[in-house]
């Protein structure tokens, strides 16, 4: 299953057949992999286990009715801790984050810890190539990268990775966070995730 949230929440809750049929808008940011920090701003769950019944009730939801294949989900290979960034801070934070770590991109999360949006390393430089940091650097990172249009595709962990590649490759994305149905981020599928299970994960006849 999967989710859109935006500034002002959670604004879809579907499958992926459904995702496809409403209307699409700007593409969401692009999130890289994350890495272990002990930043109270990181997310770790890496002993994350989902019940069986949950499994069982996805299979239903998406109507399979084969198992002529394994089926991996995304809490079996999403990358955990996550690390984000609070919205709430001053865009000299954010220049400062992005210093201390190699990431691309960094998911964007309010006061209180839920998810609403993402920041990229690109409009960080666009930022900085137009505007005079020393006056706009102490302006809210939330007062200039999110709006009204802004939004980032999730996944539930017991989702399907060949429908979370779908996802990357229709609305060209490179990571999708993993959040449980409370908006508690719990990891992040990024591309690479997906090829490690292609080239560790037989049979290969997953992807057929």
């Amino acid at each position: 299953m999967f989710a859109i949230y935006t500034p002002n929440g959670r604004t879809f809750t579907g499958t992926l057949e459904s995702l496809r049929g409403i209307t699409k808008s700007t593409l969401t940011k692009n999130i890289r992999g994350q890495h272990v920090t002990d930043d109270p701003f990181s997310f770790n769950n890496k002993d994350y286990a989902v019940a069986p019944k949950d499994i069982d009730a996805y299979k239903k939801a998406i109507n399979q009715t084969n198992d002529r294949e394994i089926i991996r989900h995304a809490f079996q290979i999403m990358s955990s801790p996550v690390h984000a960034i609070n919205s709430e801070d001053r865009i000299n934070v954010a220049i400062k984050t992005f210093k201390q770590y190699p990431f691309t991109e960094f998911p964007l999360i309010d006061g209180k810890r839920r998810l609403v949006g993402s920041l990229s390393r690109e409009n960080i430089y666009e930022h900085i190539i137009q505007h005079d940091l020393l006056q706009k650097g102490e302006t809210k990172i939330k007062e200039v990268f999110l709006n009204n249009d802004s939004k980032i595709y999730t996944a539930e962990p017991v989702t399907d990775i060949r429908r979370i590649s779908a996802l990357l490759v229709e609305e060209n994305l490179h990571a999708i966070p993993i959040l449980e149905n409370n908006g508690a981020i719990i990891g992040i599928v990024t591309r690479t995730d997906i090829i490690k299970a292609v080239i560790t994960e037989p049979p290969l006849s997953l992807w057929c």
